[in-house]
């Protein structure tokens, strides 16, 4: 009984949704600032050598440069085409660093920063639809858990984009859409999970655990949309996207005090190195036709059970060790 108001709530959704969608969509193109991010742009090729100031133009600012023909059909077949764009996976990629970072600082100031993080890449990507939509997902996923309310963060993301669709249906249908959605729901969901497992690994552990939970939830939507699975992907992305957050970030600076260019060429040169590499091994890719919306269904199912597992077993050696360290105290005593 206690599931019935909630499948109603479904069901109603649904109706409304359906209805909805038969209706004209509400698709508003929006793109500020253009004439401060074509400026940011000169200034950008002016600290950088190429292709390095066209990767940082695309990831920091949204512009559709053209990259080396070598280059993208490296970014293709690593499955990293998606990373050198202005989207909603980088926004929620470089919040999610700060939020990650709640083990070492107060947990509300993690959260601040990644909020004022998510804020400034809107502003800087000229507030165009696609970022707006990441910026309000992750901010109430996030406010949620400023509140105490971690485990409501899931639901806060997945209502407002349920609202979201509302507003215009045929967002179900965009790759940008969905690739917010799901890295966002790996950075409030998934990432905490695994934290627990790579805190301990010097430097990379927080980030880490961000981009392989970004990239465990994104990579069946890239594979359907690309129609090729990257046998090389995880490794590339385990790789290059820690990266990310910190050349969105050192960009940033670079553009505002016109330093640390050599720092940001560093980065922006590992990226095109090891996408490069991969890509050289004969058996980076494979091709793969369309597949049934079931097999993605499956691949949900079992890395959610996964995780389910992973968490278990997390609690039970929290439990062992309290249990143990009252032991050792009582014997002391």
């Amino acid at each position: 009984m206690k599931r019935l108001p909630i499948i109603l709530a479904i069901v109603l959704y649904l109706l409304i949704y359906f209805i909805r969608s038969q209706q004209p969509s509400w698709d508003l193109k929006l793109d500020l600032f253009s004439g401060i991010r074509s400026g940011l742009d000169q200034r950008i090729s002016q600290l950088l050598p190429s292709p390095q100031a066209e990767l940082l133009s695309g990831i920091l600012l949204g512009q559709n440069k053209n990259l080396p023909g070598q280059l993208k059909l490296a970014l293709r077949d690593t499955s990293t085409l998606h990373i050198v764009v202005a989207s909603g996976q980088n926004l929620s990629m470089v919040a999610g660093l700060f939020l990650a970072l709640a083990g070492l600082i107060k947990r509300k100031y993690a959260l601040s920063l990644g909020l004022l993080a998510a804020l400034s890449y809107t502003m800087l990507s000229g507030m165009q639809i696609p970022i707006i939509r990441a910026a309000i997902m992750f901010s109430l996923a996030s406010i949620a858990q400023i509140y105490g309310r971690q485990r409501d963060g899931v639901w806060v993301l997945l209502v407002t984009a349920g609202l979201m669709l509302l507003i215009n249906p045929a967002w179900i249908s965009s790759l940008s859409f969905q690739l917010s959605v799901l890295a966002t729901l790996g950075v409030v969901s998934v990432a905490p999970i695994l934290l627990k497992y790579l805190k301990n690994l010097p430097i990379i552990g927080q980030d880490l655990a961000v981009t392989l939970a970004a990239q465990i939830m994104v990579t069946p939507v890239i594979v359907q949309n690309f129609h090729q699975l990257s046998l090389v992907s995880l490794a590339t992305n385990v790789m290059v996207l820690w990266t990310i957050p910190f050349i969105m970030i050192l960009g940033s600076i670079m553009l505002i005090f016109g330093v640390i260019a050599p720092l940001v060429n560093a980065f922006l040169t590992y990226f095109i190195y090891i996408v490069q590499f991969f890509a050289r091994l004969p058996f980076a890719w494979e091709y793969i036709g369309e597949q049934w919306w079931v097999v993605w269904v499956g691949y949900y199912m079992v890395i959610g059970g996964i995780l389910v597992g992973l968490n278990q077993y997390q609690k039970i050696r929290s439990t062992k060790s309290e249990i143990r360290n009252k032991a050792q105290n009582s014997n002391i005593k």
